[in-house]
């Protein structure tokens, strides 16, 4: 039964017989004390309600934690203690039994004073689970900062490589639009004087080859799939030469590093040769129209694949590049 102030019957429903004054003063206290009661009952029951949405929250998120509280907060419900057993009593006997009438506010009184004892402790261990729910969505809160702070990495880290990959496919689209100007005869024109094809950006040193060899370069473009131990990338060669060529790249390797290389000559199906990083241009921002890459050097090639490069290279005028 929810208690209600009128559980307890005030002095002003029965008129006062002689000799019964401070019973029913007690009667009017036991009256005015429900009532604050069922007050604290009701502010206990919506703080508890307000935790368990919280815990429950902590739960659905997957914290294992936040279960047990929620089982912590339920048992912190009150209801309100059931007095129409003395209220009753005290009624049948104001009229005919003044001892009885006041045993009756008596139990009455108890029954309030042992609810006002629970509601206490009820309170004491609610702001004790309380402070663990809090440390519990600290520790959330925490781990939420550092999620959303590892995708801010993870975006940051896509637009960089969405601005290299940019990078890239313009490097290769202004490597087309050179490879489809017309380029000037031998001896014609100042273009002649510097040697087409030279490495003018930084450079690491060559790896020395043997004494006396050299081989004619010709320009020529086609897309080559480079491959080491560590990278597996694609660029364009810029000029070829039956000993090595340059791969276009912003993908540097050292010097020195062994490379599978595949491209197609016109006319030929795709053709595969091992090679070796011989040296390396960087990017040089005062020479925006030179591509970075790497200087590669055949170290093993097929018998086919050799008379493929041959044949090439012999039926195209060459840009006299030492190799």
């Amino acid at each position: 039964m929810r208690l209600r102030p009128s559980a307890v019957p005030g002095a002003d429903q029965v008129a006062p017989s002689a000799g019964e004054s401070p019973v029913l003063d007690a009667e009017r206290a036991v009256a005015a004390e429900a009532d604050v009661l069922v007050r604290s009952i009701e502010g206990l029951c919506a703080e508890v309600q307000a935790l368990t949405d919280r815990a429950a929250r902590l739960q659905e998120a997957g914290y294992a934690e936040a279960e047990w509280l929620l089982v912590r907060f339920q048992s912190h419900r009150m209801q309100p203690p059931d007095l129409s057993g003395p209220s009753a009593q005290a009624v049948a006997a104001r009229n005919n039994s003044p001892a009885a009438h006041a045993r009756a506010v008596e139990m009455a009184r108890r029954l309030l004073q042992a609810s006002a004892s629970a509601l206490e402790e009820h309170r004491a261990g609610l702001a004790r689970d309380t402070a663990e729910l809090e440390r519990i969505e600290a520790v959330a809160e925490a781990r939420d900062a550092e999620a959303r702070a590892a995708e801010a990495r993870r975006a940051e880290a896509a637009r960089k490589e969405a601005e290299q990959a940019r990078a890239r496919r313009e490097a290769q689209a202004a490597a087309q639009r050179r490879a489809s100007t017309p380029q000037p005869t031998p001896g014609t024109g100042p273009a002649r004087a510097r040697t087409v094809g030279q490495p003018l950006g930084k450079m690491s040193p060559p790896v020395a080859v043997g004494p006396g060899r050299s081989a004619s370069r010709i320009p020529m473009q086609t897309q080559v799939d480079l491959t080491s131990d560590s990278n597996v990338f694609t660029g364009f060669s810029t000029n070829l030469s039956e000993g090595g060529l340059f791969v276009a790249t912003v993908n540097l390797l050292p010097v020195g590093t062994p490379v599978d290389l595949t491209f197609s000559l016109p006319g030929n199906n795709r053709l595969t040769v091992k090679g070796e990083v011989r040296w390396t241009r960087e990017i040089d921002d005062r020479v925006p129209d030179v591509f970075p890459g790497v200087g590669v050097r055949f170290v093993e090639l097929a018998t086919e694949v050799a008379q493929a490069l041959h044949r090439f290279i012999a039926e195209r005028e060459p840009l006299f590049y030492p190799d």
